[in-house]
């Protein structure tokens, strides 16, 4: 694989990374949350996948993120006060658990769309809808610009 005009070699080389991440969250009742993570993190080849890792802090609490870029699936797990998984792969319904301090909850994504661009840069366009168990329902948008 190349990226950024560097080879990346499966098991070998380990590349810093920028990761800008920028989710947009419409809830049922039309309201809507923005948020944007900006962190350097790591990018590597594995077994013919990317994963790109990168940790965040908030209130004094560590998160660490994994992105598993596949062909046609983005697997994005988050380690730390709340543990996910969310499994992300066009006009698929995925479920996992979500783990918070308030307890486990069953989350659902349906996923509408999922574009992967990995030329110059690794540019990922996900829509998707969520429910969580009963208590949550909405749509959300995610763009991540991961580069040198």
């Amino acid at each position: 694989m190349f990226y950024l005009g560097r080879a990346i070699f499966k098991g070998g080389n380990v590349l810093e990374v920028k990761v800008n991440i920028h989710t947009i969250q419409y809830n049922e009742y039309g309201d809507t949350n923005d948020i944007k993570v900006n962190a350097t993190g790591i990018l590597y080849e594995k077994k013919d996948n990317t994963y790109v890792v990168y940790k965040e802090k908030q209130d004094d609490q560590e998160t660490t993120t994994s992105i598993k870029i596949e062909d046609d699936k983005v697997t994005i797990k988050r380690f730390g006060e709340v543990n996910s998984t969310m499994i992300f792969k066009e006009n698929d319904i995925t479920r996992s658990n979500y783990l918070t301090p308030q307890g486990m909850f069953v989350i659902e994504i349906k996923t509408a769309k999922l574009n992967i661009n990995m030329e110059e840069k690794i540019d990922i366009d996900i829509d998707y809808n969520i429910e969580i168990m009963d208590m949550f329902k909405g749509r959300n948008l995610i763009k991540l610009n991961i580069y040198k």
